[in-house]
């Protein structure tokens, strides 16, 4: 992996578990940041991504990837039932060649996009959970940064195939991270 993505994946990873270590058993069944879900609902998609995009670059069949959608990857410590999946997904984001295609719901992407999107799906679930815990954000500027200016327009294109809401625009942004909110329509 590029050092650039390794770093803001961890910071990505950072984000998430540090929203994700504020998580009460009381705010599991509240409402989230996501309409459709609960907090548990959230966490559960998240923890499972992990899985599913450690099987797309292993090169699994779509049917084997798509089986894990109906799952539950929660175990009694959360932040644990994140890393078991997380672990795996980095490994392999490490020794695979990023290069190569993997067969995702919204098309055929790269290995590299793949990772791209996992950045910014930590980052903006890491918002929905924090909203739905009532807890502030836990992004980091350099975070932000990258993913308004790097990442935006991947932000736009997945929210053209239902990704993510139609942007917020409107109000000009006054951060990066109030940028990342609004594009992804948060």
């Amino acid at each position: 992996m590029e050092p650039v993505i390794d770093d803001h994946l961890d910071r990505a990873e950072e984000c998430w578990v540090a929203a994700l270590s504020r998580v009460r058993i009381e705010d599991l069944d509240s409402a989230s940041g996501c309409e459709e879900w609960t907090n548990r609902e959230l966490i559960n998609h998240l923890v499972g991504g992990g899985l599913r995009y450690a099987k797309l670059l292993a090169q699994a069949p779509s049917a084997e990837v798509e089986v894990t959608r109906g799952m539950d990857h929660l175990g009694e410590d959360l932040v644990e039932s994140f890393w078991v999946h997380e672990r795996t997904f980095r490994s392999l984001a490490g020794e695979c060649d990023l290069e190569a295609t993997v067969p995702h719901r919204i098309g055929v992407i790269l290995g590299e996009q793949l990772v791209r999107m996992r950045i910014l799906e930590l980052a903006l679930h890491a918002a929905d959970l924090s909203r739905g815990t009532g807890m502030p954000w836990p992004i980091d500027d350099e975070l932000a940064e990258f993913i308004s200016t790097e990442l935006g327009d991947l932000i736009v294109e997945l929210g053209s195939v239902g990704g993510y809401a139609p942007a917020r625009l409107g109000e000009p942004a006054l951060s990066h991270a109030q940028r990342v909110l609004q594009i992804s329509g948060r």
